[in-house]
């Protein structure tokens, strides 16, 4: 389904490629419906207005990686400008989900006619980059239960909005796409967030996730000394 509707909100940071680029019509996607994967490949990026996608990467045959989740004002589906047919990038929309597109060969066109499209894209990519290299440190470093934390962290930085009593709100995230996030099985998920919401770290439902930052960084902080003690 598409809308004529081109109302965007402001991007969060400055250099946004969003600056640069001319508007399109959007698209509705519904939750649960797949966006591109192998079989119907992306042919350029996708600008996420309203809702959240999920990007994965297929890791033999049963099982995905997920790569991220992005949410209003991102860009994802960037591997399409060099590897226009990925044989194992999928994204779905984890809710009712508004996108906008380019082609790979518009954006070509844009950055020649104004380069610093070019620099804001490898700005972007650049802050990606650093990310998944601290999220690769943690798999190659970390317990299970600290890369669960991080993870819920990192999702309440990216995705949360304030709440009570200096909780944070995450949207709906199943366990399942945690434990893919994080490189470990859905019951070690389960494990250690129910031990961690009876710790008073965070409480969860089929409504959404509260956490609270200062008292799972605590959790990483004790977890440090127990290993520098042991």
């Amino acid at each position: 389904m598409v809308s004529t509707t081109n109302k965007l909100t402001s991007p969060r940071e400055s250099g946004h490629p969003l600056i640069y680029l001319p508007r399109k019509s959007t698209r509705e996607v519904r939750r649960g419906n797949v966006i591109y994967d192998p079989e119907r490949p992306s042919n350029g990026i996708h600008l996420v207005i309203r809702g959240r996608v999920k990007v994965c990467r297929r890791a033999g045959e049963r099982s995905s990686i997920v790569m991220e989740i992005y949410s209003a004002n991102e860009f994802f589906g960037e591997s399409s400008l060099v590897e226009p047919n990925s044989p194992t990038e999928i994204a779905v929309a984890l809710e009712n989900t508004s996108l906008m597109s380019w082609t790979a060969e518009e954006i070509e066109k844009q950055v020649e006619r104004q380069p610093e499209m070019g620099l804001a894209f490898i700005q972007m990519l650049a802050r990606r980059l650093l990310d998944y290299e601290a999220r690769i440190e943690s798999l190659n470093r970390e317990k299970c239960r600290e890369r669960i934390i991080r993870g819920l962290l990192r999702f309440a930085h990216r995705l949360g909005e304030p709440s009570d009593a200096g909780a944070v709100r995450i949207p709906p995230l199943s366990q399942q796409t945690i434990s893919e996030y994080v490189g470990t099985s859905r019951e070690i998920v389960t494990l250690h967030m129910n031990q961690l919401r009876q710790q008073g770290a965070m409480r969860y439902s089929r409504k959404g996730i509260e956490v609270y930052p200062d008292a799972l960084n605590r959790c990483l902080q004790q977890q440090a000394a127990r290993e520098a003690g042991g």
